[in-house]
């Protein structure tokens, strides 16, 4: 048996400590300075990162050189902390290598594709002294890490305390508060921990969801040098304000063939979509119509299904990630949502904030955002452009505009900007000033039934993010208020 010395202990157990903390949080930076034996000082994520790998770098080919590392040659009592850091040595050595796996697996879909530095990396492990399982389940890990991190990362982005707050529930809803009990038991378990997602239109709830479906835990296989499944297949999302309730129930649970006119041959639904290792992510579940709760209340509580028109049970395994602009308190209250569903829904619940909250926190958060949106519109926008649209939002858009679609309606103001060079800001709802404001147009004459139908539809669209449920309020059905959300007078 071989021994450390005491500063490679104590660094050992720092790194073992720093694996588990979440990257998103306060803590971490404390965290990295402490490992380094340095004082706090004005540095990024990416550069104390750098200290830390070359540090750990220098430690373990020391190791190497004098006697090949092996962790079974050290005492067990060392063998728990020295795994845990060349775990996260061996994790950003083959960071950009997993980052490349990323985009190659994005490109080729849901077919598996081969980890193209496989050979290289269960070598480095069996030399380590880790056995095949062992191998096997750390690659899988390491790899989750690596996609939460950076699908979070796009995902959310923002300077304010709140987005900070969100990136770190985000983590944390992946790998548990506690990762320690996450890497020992619960990381082919998290089936059993449901996500619900609140928060206004257009905060990007179904741009977290994907982030978080993404980033499951999904098996490696040695042989095939393959993970079991792509993780662009292990997520399956649907909106249940696209669908009619005739409809909804045959895209949840899917039909078989002959169930009803016009069901031609067996279709597999949703549950049937998603396997073990995903998550399916169920968007404006505010709006589904109670039936369909109760068979989604079955399906969440007893893993089972039936497709229309069958008495089949079919299992569902994977996790379920959920979603509503909607005032679910205030849903629960009125018996528009049933109680028992939303305590199976809601082992986490997570609220997105909205921009104008965003950018009270932090008045330059408007800044990095437009830049960050600018980049879906043009690749490698310039300072010059960006500072000129900057510019014109800020002279067009008032200092307390209330931004009512969020995010979303920033990215389209800065798409109208560069098409017609100005943006003008209107609140969905109209404002009454009299008793006879809301029946005047802005010329002064007076609007017609369809322009009043479509300022209601629109404005009720706004409050509830989905047709079905607009059809419901307004009293008509749900091509009749998509015909009014797209109709426009012809002036």
């Amino acid at each position: 048996m071989y021994t450390l010395t005491a500063e490679q202990n104590r660094f050992f157990a720092q790194i073992a400590d720093l694996a588990f903390l979440n990257p998103f949080s306060v803590g971490r930076e404390q965290a990295d300075w402490q490992a380094l034996d340095l004082a706090p000082e004005a540095m990024d994520f990416a550069d104390r990162l750098a200290l830390i790998e070359a540090k750990l770098e220098n430690i373990f080919q020391e190791l190497e050189r004098q006697r090949g590392f092996n962790i079974r040659d050290y005492p067990e009592k060392n063998q728990d902390n020295m795994r845990l850091a060349w775990l996260f040595y061996i994790f950003h050595r083959y960071r950009q290598p997993f980052n490349e796996h990323i985009k190659a697996q994005q490109q080729a879909g849901d077919k598996t594709v081969e980890l193209a530095f496989a050979r290289a990396l269960i070598s480095q492990f069996e030399q380590a002294g880790f056995t095949p399982p062992e191998t096997a389940h750390y690659i899988a890990l390491l790899f989750q890490v690596q996609r939460a991190f950076s699908f979070i990362d796009e995902a959310v982005s923002g300077d304010c305390p709140a987005i900070y707050e969100l990136r770190m529930r985000l983590w944390n809803n992946i790998f548990t508060f506690n990762p320690a009990w996450y890497l020992n038991h619960l990381f082919e378990r998290m089936e059993d921990f449901s996500l619900l997602l609140l928060g206004e239109t257009g905060t990007g709830k179904s741009l977290v969801a994907k982030a978080v479906g993404c980033s499951g835990y999904i098996p490696f296989d040695l042989s095939t040098r393959r993970f079991v499944e792509s993780f662009t297949a292990s997520f399956r999302a649907i909106n249940l304000s696209e669908y009619s309730t005739s409809l909804l129930e045959s895209e949840l649970f899917g039909h078989k063939k002959g169930a009803f006119t016009g069901a031609i041959d067996n279709h597999p639904g949703l549950f049937a979509k998603c396997s073990r290792h995903g998550s399916v992510f169920i968007d404006e579940i505010g709006d589904v119509d109670v039936t369909i709760q109760v068979k989604l209340l079955n399906v969440i509580q007893d893993r089972v299904y039936s497709p229309v028109g069958s008495h089949e049970k079919h299992r569902f395994e994977g996790r379920v990630i959920s979603a509503t602009n909607r005032p679910i308190a205030q849903l629960l209250e009125q018996g528009l949502f049933r109680a028992d569903l939303y305590y199976r829904l809601c082992s986490d619940v997570i609220t997105l904030p909205s921009l104008r909250q965003r950018i009270r926190e932090n008045p330059n958060e408007l800044h990095s955002l437009i830049a960050r949106l600018l980049h879906r519109v043009i690749p490698t926008p310039d300072e010059d452009l960006l500072s000129r649209i900057e510019t014109k939002i800020r002279a067009t858009v008032p200092p307390d505009y209330h931004w009512p679609g969020n995010v979303r309606e920033l990215e389209q103001c800065i798409r109208r900007i560069c098409l017609t060079g100005s943006y003008q800001a209107k609140p969905l709802a109209v404002v009454v000033q009299d008793d006879f404001a809301l029946y005047r147009a802005e010329n002064g004459g007076y609007l017609s039934s369809q322009q009043l139908m479509q300022n209601y539809c629109r404005f009720l669209y706004g409050e509830l993010g989905g047709f079905e449920a607009v059809a419901r309020v307004a009293g008509v059905d749900r091509r009749t208020v998509k015909k009014y959300m797209d109709w426009d007078s012809p002036d």
